[in-house]
């Protein structure tokens, strides 16, 4: 499947296979917070299996928006395919750009409230384990333990953040 390489304005350039991209390459991606009724956030450990940092902890949901789709259905089915949640209505929080040393991209944030007692279905191939996580307790981990993360993960925590504050 082709996705979008947009310019700095997000404005689609061309389409190429994934494996086609280069680190200069703009992607669009969506990133879905997911927090419960206890104040928690759902974080998500990809699987070590993934040529792109294995067994790094981010988001409940991130993923790639594939030709023919836009962000907003990319939320919703990313979360259906990663963590099987199905019939949610995610908020769009904002978007952002961000690089690594290896990607470039932007990021469409939203954000949804589960019940901590609904059962999760996990994409095997994708996510290995989850874990609800205070915002403390998280903020804390990152701190202290840096590596467990994606390398953009202290970015999207200041995202995680900024909700979980203007919602509380």
């Amino acid at each position: 499947m082709k996705i979008p390489i947009v310019n700095e304005q997000d404005e689609v350039l061309t389409y190429k296979e994934r494996e086609e991209t280069t680190g200069q390459d703009i992607r669009r991606i969506v990133i879905l917070n997911v927090f419960n009724e206890k104040g928690e956030v759902l974080v998500a450990k990809r699987q070590s299996t993934k040529t792109i940092d294995p067994n790094k902890w981010g988001p409940a949901v991130e993923g790639t928006v594939d030709e023919g789709y836009d962000y907003d259905a990319t939320v919703v089915k990313e979360a259906d395919e990663e963590v099987g949640l199905k019939n949610i209505k995610p908020v769009f929080y904002k978007k952002i750009f961000y690089e690594t040393e290896h990607t470039r991209r932007f990021a469409a944030v939203y954000h949804v409230y589960i019940d901590s007692s609904e059962p999760l279905v996990l994409q095997e191939e994708e996510v290995a384990e989850t874990k609800w996580i205070t915002i403390h307790n998280l903020e804390k981990w990152l701190k202290e333990s840096p590596a467990d993360f994606l390398p953009s993960f202290s970015i999207k925590f200041e995202n995680i953040k900024e909700i979980y504050e203007t919602q509380s």
